[in-house]
């Protein structure tokens, strides 16, 4: 299965099959060395690289996180310049701050954007609730087609010779005979690292749900995300002409802080990638906390729910960050802990240049969001 290393590079095992996973394991086989990709799943970014709101963020998502902010806003770029085919520009896209209860002031989101660069225009959707916001803009993000970026990774990675095992499970000891490691499992990374002294950290799981919904005519290719403090959203999804529903507090079925998420039994069997009809949904919680927002959300039709298990570094609630990091390990073993999708090509040049030092140093972790 593994094959010989090239003269310039080293026999390399990338553990995880998201989008961090598979940007990673193609920048090492372009950099000379021979590659193996291993996915647990049946194939490519199936966990929260396909359960996600499909947006390729530009920052506007983060007004108490300037760090997470500079970090997307880098990564854009070479994103797009990556998989440019995946990348969609044909939706309208919006947000809005809450008139109660938001952590950040319409005054205090536009000093914002314009503190951080980020271009917007004064500008309602025609569903958003007169009243319901203090402030609504048109901002010019973009979203992701995962289909597309699917197949786009699929072609990448045979032109650079990768060579990708689904449903192919790996554990550290597993890997014995490969010079390098890469560790690209998202909220499965301590099953992995946690083999290495001092590998192991605490995150923030939860378990989320994302209700894929059918929506009025109104809606068509617009999202919207109203901030900051409740936090909710609707997106496109992949161009299905159905949309999915996010909630900062309805989408969490469980949190745990620790090494390993802990995942209620009935559940268990969603994590699947697939939307599920189940009697656990939290459907109608989501419609209730969006009427004041939405017009015609209660005519909203539930397909399903996807759901996933998401990771983020514990006690950030001040500032909502999201930094992608990267981890040298030991001598032979790096991890990354992806934040948002468009850091996935800086996080793969990253683990390149790592390869190419020695030895762990004192600065053995790379954070995008500095």
């Amino acid at each position: 299965m593994k094959r010989g290393a090239t003269a310039s590079g080293h026999r390399v095992a990338v553990v995880g099959g998201g989008i961090f996973g598979v940007t990673a394991a193609l920048h090492l086989a372009r950099a000379g060395h021979a590659v193996d990709l291993f996915e647990a799943a049946p194939e490519l970014l199936h966990g929260a690289s396909g359960v996600n709101q499909r947006r390729l963020h530009h920052g506007y998502h983060y007004p108490r996180s300037s760090d997470t902010v500079e970090q997307v806003r880098e990564g854009v770029a070479s994103f797009c310049a990556e998989y440019p085919d995946a990348v969609r520009s044909d939706y309208e896209h919006y947000v809005a701050i809450a008139s109660r209860d938001s952590l950040v002031s319409a005054e205090q989101y536009l000093q914002f954007c314009d503190r951080m660069g980020l271009e917007y225009r004064h500008e309602r959707p025609p569903f958003l609730r007169p009243g319901a916001v203090d402030l609504s803009l048109r901002v010019p993000e973009q979203a992701v087609d995962l289909a597309v970026l699917r197949e786009s990774a699929r072609r990448k990675l045979g032109a650079a010779g990768v060579a990708v095992h689904v449903r192919s499970p790996r554990q550290l000891a597993d890997l014995d005979d490969y010079e390098r490691v890469v560790l690209a499992t998202y909220a499965s990374l301590n099953h992995l690292q946690a083999a290495i002294r001092g590998g192991g950290l605490d995150y923030q799981y939860e378990v989320c749900e994302k209700p894929v919904v059918r929506l009025p005519r109104e809606y068509h290719n617009r999202s919207l995300v109203v901030l900051d403090g409740p936090f909710m959203c609707v997106d496109p999804y992949d161009g299905t002409g159905t949309f999915l529903l996010g909630n900062v507090t309805h989408a969490i079925h469980a949190t745990t802080v620790g090494r390993y998420p802990l995942i209620p039994a009935e559940l268990a069997g969603l994590l699947d990638g697939r939307i599920h009809h189940t009697p656990h949904s939290k459907f109608a919680s989501f419609v209730e906390h969006a009427r004041p927002f939405l017009t015609g959300i209660e005519r909203a039709e539930h397909i399903g729910s996807l759901f996933t298990v998401r990771a983020v570094l514990p006690h950030i609630e001040d500032t909502d960050a999201r930094p992608t990091v990267v981890r040298r390990l030991d001598d032979r073993v790096v991890s990354i802990f992806g934040g948002k999708i468009a850091t996935s090509v800086e996080a793969a040049r990253e683990v390149v240049a790592q390869f190419g030092t020695a030895a762990p140093t004192e600065q053995d972790a790379w954070q995008l969001a500095r």
